[in-house]
């Protein structure tokens, strides 16, 4: 049955007269964020860049930054303010470093795919619904409920919540694998000359192999046995 205390709660401290105080101190940490990414990154702005981005919040760096101070904040004055507003912002602050960075990464490994916006939108809308369901208390209730849904996956047993979690860590480690793959391969394919075959073959490999150890990694997170695989390997190569 959902439990509402901790909604009930969180609207409550909202309606404090505090709140100002932290919209004041939560503006102040996205204003910081935004003068450090502005200060690193320059005056020109790096096209196709994952940390940056076109604009200065488009990038992954802004949120990451932002929610830094964010934590920072709200652990330093804890006993001074009501952090409401934190525990409403951190989360959304978390949902939007992971769309910027899911969105930057693929537009740069596939800049001319017709698929992408679908993708991304589709990634988006996962976010924001896991950042809604963290705030009103909801999550811990699904994740418990699938907890309860298990089956036996050769010697070990696998649950719902396991495999979900597994998948989600197994696309992280891709896009990750991606981004260092598109970083590699700018660099291998920067300049020309007779070579620029080589570099391009070269480029392909590293992405290809990237990938390869990405798949293994997320399989390995999802909880599949590579024990068994290898088995099979063998009886089929017999």
């Amino acid at each position: 049955m959902f439990k509402t205390r901790e909604l009930e709660e969180l609207l409550s401290a909202l309606l404090q007269p505090t709140l100002l105080n932290d919209v004041g101190i939560l503006g102040a940490c996205l204003l910081c964020a935004w003068g450090i990414v502005r200060l690193m990154r320059g005056h020109v702005s790096t096209a196709g860049s994952v940390w940056y981005g076109k604009r200065i919040v488009d990038g992954v760096l802004f949120p990451l930054v932002a929610l830094t101070l964010a934590y920072v904040a709200k652990a330093v004055l804890f006993d001074i303010v009501n952090p409401a507003v934190f525990k409403l912002a951190i989360p959304i602050l978390l949902a939007l470093a992971v769309i910027r960075l899911v969105a930057t990464v693929l537009s740069a490994a596939f800049p001319d795919s017709g698929w992408l916006r679908r993708l991304e939108r589709s990634i988006s809308w996962l976010a924001w619904l896991a950042m809604v369901l963290w705030v009103t208390g909801v999550m811990p209730i699904v994740l418990e409920s699938m907890e309860e849904v298990s089956w036996k996956m050769g010697a070990s047993t696998m649950t719902l919540r396991k495999l979900v979690e597994g998948s989600l860590v197994a696309t992280l480690v891709l896009i990750l694998s991606l981004w260092l793959s598109s970083v590699i391969e700018k660099q291998l394919l920067r300049g020309s000359g007779d070579l620029l075959s080589l570099r391009k073959m070269a480029a392909n490999l590293v992405r290809a192999g990237l990938l390869f150890i990405g798949l293994l990694l997320g399989l390995s997170a999802v909880g599949i046995d590579f024990t068994a695989l290898s088995v099979l390997g063998g009886a089929v190569g017999v």
